[in-house]
């Protein structure tokens, strides 16, 4: 992976993080953090009752005993008064501590009589206790720089009293698909829906378009698209053919082409470029060979503009579920199911496979270098996990 990590890091290099702006927490879902949330409230805000039950001190319960129940508190009032010694305080869950218990006995170990209950063993402080601030300090950081914004996070910043956020803007990234097959409807576009779904789950806004195998339509289309867009993802036209027009048109616009060829199986055709400073991805139209090079490259530069923490996949070792056939030379790529028992299970090699990547819920990596495998050996399978925390 040395070759292509190298080769990502100069894709990478070549893209930056977008301004953040304020953001409302209710239109901040799916966002990536620029700055750490740091409580205004502590969590929980007040010492409370972590179960239905009593409060008391417990030193009055250092054996069975019987106490008069002085108050009832619910969730979301104040205590009336102090808890006095010899006094128990009926108490519902999150309600607030009167000032002097320190610990609370779930209502199941207690029998209440005539407005008194009745314990039947010793009590511990701080049994059943939440104390203020335990979860979250007031003024402590809730969330780092760099997560991103699902429903559990939003929970919490919520719970800590933050109403607005300071998020990465949204990448706007306009998606163009080429070939006169496409355009005509002749093949269906596939690789369309698939990285613009891919995109939006990498946080971006998507604008899909097409155009044909002419030089100057491409080159137009690539102005248009630059002008609208923060970056520019092209799937075809950027091998070696004779109708492989985007190698050209970037040139045609004074574009820097930083990346084009790149040592791998499938998605050798590769490009990356910089063009009137933003980036452009030349993605191959074989849907698998798309999809890959969309994996290893695509999606890290537009999470890195996005602003996430982390760009990668989740990488674990696990063994292969049959055995795989190849001869050493390029990194290679497969798409694999999970088995029940931790294997990974290939489906198939053909850099034009549709099937392959839709039944997928992990993309394997075979080194350069690595030959045949048998049934057993240990893979790298990267998880393709949706959800980027």
């Amino acid at each position: 992976m040395a070759r292509l990590e190298s080769i990502r890091e100069q894709v990478l290099a070549g893209v930056s993080r977008l301004p953040d702006e304020e953001v409302p927490l209710a239109r901040a879902a799916g966002r990536w953090l620029a700055e750490p949330v740091r409580a205004r409230l502590a969590a929980p805000p007040h010492t409370c009752s972590a179960m239905d039950g009593y409060a008391v001190r417990a030193a009055d319960l250092a054996r069975p005993a019987a106490l008069p129940v002085a108050q009832v508190v619910y969730a979301g009032q104040q205590p009336g008064r102090p808890l006095e010694p010899g006094q128990a305080a009926r108490l519902y869950t999150g309600a607030t501590l009167p000032e002097g218990a320190d610990a609370v006995v779930q209502e199941e170990l207690v029998r209440e009589e005539a407005g008194r209950a009745h314990f039947d063993r010793a009590v511990r402080a701080g049994e059943n206790v939440r104390r203020a601030g335990e979860d979250v300090a007031a003024g402590a950081e809730a969330l780092p720089a760099g997560v991103r914004l699902g429903a559990r996070q939003l929970g919490l910043c919520a719970a800590v009293g933050a109403e607005a956020v300071r998020a990465v803007r949204v990448p706007r990234v306009v998606l163009l698909a080429t070939g006169d097959e496409v355009v005509s409807g002749r093949t269906p576009d596939s690789n369309g829906p698939v990285l613009a779904g891919a995109m939006a789950a990498a946080g971006a806004a998507v604008v899909r378009r097409t155009v044909g195998d002419d030089l100057l339509e491409v080159v137009a289309e690539l102005r248009r698209a630059l002008a609208e867009g923060d970056a520019v993802v092209t799937t075809g036209g950027v091998s070696v053919g004779a109708r492989d027009h985007v190698p050209k048109a970037v040139a045609a616009l004074s574009g820097e082409i930083r990346v084009h060829g790149v040592p791998m199986k499938p998605g050798k055709p590769f490009l990356f470029a910089s063009v009137g400073g933003k980036p452009l991805l030349g993605l191959p139209g074989s849907p698998s060979a798309c999809l890959v090079a969309f994996e290893v490259f695509g999606r890290p530069a537009l999470l890195r503009m996005a602003g996430a923490g982390r760009l990668g996949r989740r990488r674990v070792r696990l063994p292969l579920a049959e055995a795989v056939e190849g001869r050493a030379g390029r990194a290679r790529f497969l798409w694999a199911r999970l088995e029940e028992d931790g294997a990974v299970r290939p489906l198939g090699q053909d850099a034009a496979q549709v099937r392959g990547p839709a039944l997928a819920d992990a993309l394997l990596h075979l080194p350069a270098g690595t030959g045949a495998l048998a049934a057993g050996a240990p893979v790298e399978a990267w998880l393709l996990e949706d959800d980027v925390p």
